[in-house]
């Protein structure tokens, strides 16, 4: 049964990579909620400072949940109980989604991985996104700065919470997602850690690229002009002081290696970087198509940078 739960929430990104175009596509109904997953988890209260709600889960690091508890919880959901394993603080992973979907996808499987191995997980969804606040978007448009505002208000509320280590913090993100933690975590000494999956250098360098894989205009690919050139990352890299995980698939046409090795060649130290074989840019094809080889190393850089 679990493994036939893995291979439901696997299949879901055969849906997400058909949306991923690096372009917002908003997706505002939940395929399931965390308890159909036997997830402990709470809401978080996120208000930006524009009056946004910002839907905000967030798991606790707990214990694997026995086999009948996972079937009995699939078949039947009911919400769990808050609790916690014990009062210590611990390293807290804020995952980002990219520019589709929304936080009931693949984000729910890392909460189920990392969690079980001591990490708080927090998830959340862009305005527009899922439950948050409605706001409406054009979808030609690559991302919206006011995403950085949902992001800074993310991690204002996650540093309140007693749960985490406020020194151990971790922002994962991946495409459009990845971009925006990097911008998100520049703000903030906090966070030790960064891991990018598919992370661009620049607009004015994935717009090319992105008109070639996809046969778009120009004109459908529209960069907001309000969007600080300085949170770039081709721009944040040189000065950039914390853990570095860069993915990439190797037949990646979104975000090509080239782009990542570019920013790893500009990182000055506490950095990594994994090629994934044969993998593109998202779905079953991409860089998290083996979700236990992919937890394995994320995990094992984690475990190194946040010592």
């Amino acid at each position: 049964m679990k493994q036939a739960i893995k291979t439901i929430i696997f299949c879901t990104l055969i849906i997400l990579v058909s949306l991923q175009s690096f372009a917002i596509k908003p997706d505002r109904v939940y395929r399931f909620y965390p308890e159909k997953l036997c997830l402990i988890y709470k809401d978080l209260d996120v208000t930006t400072v524009d009056s946004i709600k910002i839907k905000t889960w967030f798991f606790p690091a707990q214990p694997t949940p026995q086999e009948k508890e996972i079937s009995d919880m699939w078949e039947n959901p009911v919400k769990k109980p808050y609790k916690t394993i014990d009062n210590k603080p611990r390293p807290t992973i804020i995952i980002a989604n990219g520019d589709a979907g929304n936080m009931s996808y693949q984000q729910l499987h890392h909460a189920q991985f990392f969690t079980s191995k001591g990490y708080n997980v927090v998830a959340f969804d862009w305005r527009g996104f899922g439950e948050s606040s409605e706001w409406e978007m054009d979808t030609d448009y690559l991302v919206y700065s006011e995403l950085l505002i949902d992001y800074e208000a993310v991690i204002k509320e996650v540093l309140k919470q007693k749960e985490v280590d406020k020194n151990r913090l971790v922002v994962y993100g991946w495409s459009t997602g990845a971009y925006l933690s990097m911008a998100a975590a520049s703000k903030y000494e906090n966070i030790k850690a960064f891991v990018a999956i598919g992370l661009m250098t620049s607009f004015s360098e994935i717009v090319p690229v992105l008109i070639k894989a996809q046969h778009k205009q120009e004109s459908n690919l529209i960069v907001p002009g309000d969007y600080p050139k300085e949170l770039q990352p081709i721009n944040l890299a040189t000065n950039w002081e914390k853990a570095t995980f860069l993915i990439v698939g190797e037949k990646d046409d979104r975000t090509p290696v080239w782009m990542s090795e570019k920013i790893y060649s500009l990182l000055p130290a506490k950095k990594d970087m994994w090629i994934v074989e044969g993998a593109e840019h998202g779905g079953m094809k991409g860089p998290l198509r083996d979700f236990d080889l992919f937890h394995k190393r994320v995990l094992e850089f984690l475990e190194t940078n946040l010592k």
